[in-house]
């Protein structure tokens, strides 16, 4: 495939799955890096070009009906989405999609009996998937969770206990549950009951308190730092946000 063509549209969905290297995507003013082991999307009739010299040669690009993907984000969404469109960012993806694609050709390769029910029954489990996976104005109920997450979200748990001290991103604890950011943002808060960046801080002051408890040597700019906390003054603003009180006074009730 010739990736320094011109400016083109599809008359469908198109999701763009690179492998082994990187390719850039322009979007009208927008540019996005497609990374290996990433997924794309690009909408009914949205102008796109691959714009780097050194583009990956080997992709798979897969298309959906616009109707048919339309019907399906209608039967899941709570907002009865009309005119789907995806936000065009590069997202991660796991092997519950990369095992369905791999089915889905095979069917069609071997054409066994009863294949053209498997693959419109897969094509379906595709589009949910992306629906789920994908930022898009399809707005689906909290409760839609697929049957491998929670998991991802223990290891995600596991990962803020771990590394609290230490800095991290949205974008870090998503690539530990191999989930999109946004994708794993709704997970997280629909099966913990807060957003993660709310439940790590959650952690740091609950450190804190045990350090107050148990070092009363230390000073409150210690604790700061020990907690994961690199400002004194956000510190003590999220201490007396989620404990009620402030540092200061935290420490005198316990005396």
């Amino acid at each position: 495939m010739n990736f320094n063509e011109v400016e083109h549209i599809h008359r469908g969905y198109e999701f763009i799955i690179p492998f082994g290297a990187t390719a850039t995507y322009k979007f009208h003013k927008k540019t996005v890096k497609l990374e290996y082991n990433k997924i794309l999307p690009v909408n009914f009739e949205q102008p796109h070009i691959a714009v780097d010299e050194n583009s990956i040669n080997t992709l798979i690009a897969l298309f959906l009906d616009v109707q048919f993907l339309n019907n399906i984000a209608k039967s899941i969404s709570i907002s009865n989405t009309v005119d789907l469109s995806f936000e065009n960012i590069s997202y991660g993806y796991d092997a519950y999609l990369q095992n369905m694609l791999t089915d889905f050709v095979n069917e069609l390769k071997f054409k066994q009996c009863g294949y053209t029910l498997i693959t419109q029954s897969i094509a379906i489990q595709v589009g949910v998937y992306l629906l789920r996976h994908l930022k898009s104005n399809c707005l689906l109920p909290v409760n839609e969770r697929y049957y491998a997450e929670k998991k991802p979200i223990a290891r995600a748990i596991d990962y803020i206990h771990a590394n609290y001290q230490t800095a991290f991103s949205l974008n870090d604890l998503a690539q530990v549950t191999n989930l999109s950011p946004y994708h794993f943002s709704r997970v997280f808060k629909a099966e913990v009951g807060k957003t993660p960046m709310d439940y790590m801080l959650e952690v740091k002051i609950n450190h804190a308190k045990e350090l107050f408890l148990k070092c009363r040597d230390k000073s409150v700019t210690e604790i700061c730092f020990e907690s994961g906390f690199n400002n004194l003054s956000h510190f003590s603003r999220t201490f007396l946000k989620k404990v009620g009180i402030t540092p200061t006074n935290f420490i005198r009730q316990s005396q």
